[in-house]
């Protein structure tokens, strides 16, 4: 399937804390900018052999970003050209660099990548599909060893699926999602003293969904509960979200169809982490707010001037102020750089350049 989402990144350096977007352009560029507190500058990043590159119509390859050190070493991910894994680090006060992460060769250029923290360990987890389809870990320390494994999966995955991550178990157990090469959402769970175990979604429910294989993916959880949720746009247009229950797995379509599949997700949190919002461009151009209500539902919106973007447009959220805002990015075309709307106490304002 073409590259649909990861094209957007959010990170946080500290020391002090300064909000940074990344994103690669057309050229197959690493690009990125920073908040210094009072408006976005470009922050100059090393330039290595290329990225995957793009068109108006085809998005270059993906990213993800990911802390090290308590939060003080800030990690940028991409999969170059040539298959090799590439790692951006900046820590505390020096400059940014860049390396290979070792191990890390031979994956699909561009692939999607997801990371997570191991909170046991405190070790920052990147994840990839291989090009045979087997879901990779390369895994992180302070220390700055890697180490490489491939996990087990009871179904092959597509060429350059999107991935997503969460904790189940009163978020205590790492989990790791993608959909299957038949449109089944899988699951892979890091189960302390056992390793990686497969976990099937699917089987649970009587009627799955039907779901495009490789889809992008979103996780979150609702009412600041410990209950995870994971979301995805149906082949049919509409929005899904499968949680686990007493009973094992089950899926509901959310309010209002009208999107287009496969599109991107992003999820992000307000009211002190209390409400979780669901963002998507749906198949008019409108980014569309989900959210969470205390009762369980949940009410569907319209961003304000969010309208005449590209349906399924990769999506990415950030915080500043210490959380007090909320900005939401949208990469509207990959020649030009993304677009931000801000939430705050008043509403939504935007959309800004950057």
């Amino acid at each position: 399937m073409s590259r649909v989402g990861g094209q957007l990144a959010t990170g946080l350096r500290r020391d002090p804390d300064r909000p940074h977007l990344f994103y690669i352009d057309n050229a197959g560029v690493l690009r990125a900018t920073a908040y210094d507190g009072h408006a976005w500058s470009p922050v100059t990043l090393p330039q290595p052999d290329g990225l995957p590159f793009g068109t108006e119509m085809h998005p270059p390859g993906a990213l993800a970003t990911g802390q090290r050190q308590r939060g003080h070493r800030l990690d940028v991910f991409a999969v170059d050209r040539d298959g090799l894994l590439r790692i951006y680090t900046a820590d505390g006060v020096r400059g940014w660099e860049t390396d290979l992460v070792p191990g890390g060769i031979g994956i699909p250029p561009g692939a999607s990548l997801v990371t997570a923290l191991e909170r046991a360990s405190m070790r920052l987890d990147i994840f990839t599909v291989s090009r045979s389809g087997e879901p990779l870990l390369f895994q992180g320390g302070d220390d700055g060893r890697w180490r490489a494994a491939v996990l087990p999966s009871e179904s092959v995955l597509p060429h350059g699926a999107n991935l997503a991550t969460g904790y189940q178990e009163g978020r205590t157990l790492l989990s790791l999602f993608a959909i299957d090469r038949v449109g089944r959402l899988r699951c892979v769970v890091g189960m302390p003293e056992r390793g990686w175990i497969p976990e099937s979604l699917g089987q649970d429910l009587a009627e799955p969904p039907p779901l495009p294989p490789g889809a992008p993916l979103a996780t979150g959880y609702a009412g600041g509960t410990d209950e995870l949720s994971v979301f995805v746009v149906g082949e049919d247009g509409s929005l899904y979200e499968f949680q686990r229950g007493q009973f094992g797995w089950r899926a509901r379509a959310l309010p209002v169809g009208g999107l287009l599949a496969p599109a991107a997700l992003t999820t992000a949190y307000r009211d002190g982490g209390r409400r979780l919002l669901l963002f998507v461009v749906d198949e008019e151009g409108r980014l569309r707010q989900y959210a969470h209500e205390p009762d369980g539902t949940w009410s569907v919106g319209v961003v304000p001037h969010g309208v005449g973007l590209p349906p399924g447009a990769p999506l990415a959220a950030g915080y500043r102020d210490g959380g007090g805002l909320l900005d939401l990015f949208v990469l509207a075309r990959f020649s030009e750089p993304p677009l931000y709307f801000t939430a705050q106490s008043g509403g939504w304002t935007g959309p800004y350049p950057i």
